[in-house]
């Protein structure tokens, strides 16, 4: 008779605490953003908001991720969006006519607070993918070194 040899595959990896609280602190400056910077520019021009929706998008994700309920693959996907978003977001908002001193400062506030938390998780979730190959590399040959010592 015949036996199989199907291995259980290997569990998804999941977001580390560090990946989580930057997770969470992107909500949190997301949430100032929006109150501070987003909600004066929808009251002057409401069609703003539509260019918000796929930062709302994120904004979701983001609370997905910082309740630790996704794999790094998934929240790469998420923090390269976000990357992008941030810099969509700056320049349209070079584009306003007037904007205050507040405003600006806010603005760069945000922007370098975000690019850092960004930059941060995509940097952790790198360091531990090569981590993980690393540790899977050197499982292969101490597994065939194993198997090589038994046949002999």
């Amino acid at each position: 008779m015949p036996t199989s040899h199907v291995h259980p595959l290997p569990p998804v990896p999941m977001l580390s605490r560090l990946g989580r609280a930057l997770a969470g602190a992107q909500v949190l400056k997301e949430t100032l953003t929006m109150l501070f910077l987003g909600w004066p520019l929808v009251k002057d021009a409401p069609l703003v908001l539509l260019s918000a929706l796929p930062g709302v998008v994120l904004y979701l994700l983001h609370w997905h991720l910082a309740l630790g309920r996704a794999g790094r693959v998934f929240a790469a996907v998420v923090w390269g969006f976000t990357l992008l978003d941030e810099l969509w977001g700056l320049l349209l908002f070079q584009e306003l006519d007037s904007p205050t001193r507040a405003q600006i400062r806010m603005l760069y506030w945000s922007y370098f607070l975000g690019l850092g938390f960004i930059l941060l998780a995509l940097g952790e979730l790198g360091w531990r993918w090569q981590r993980r190959r690393r540790k899977a590399r050197r499982n292969v040959y101490h597994q065939a070194m194993l198997s090589a010592r038994t046949r002999r």
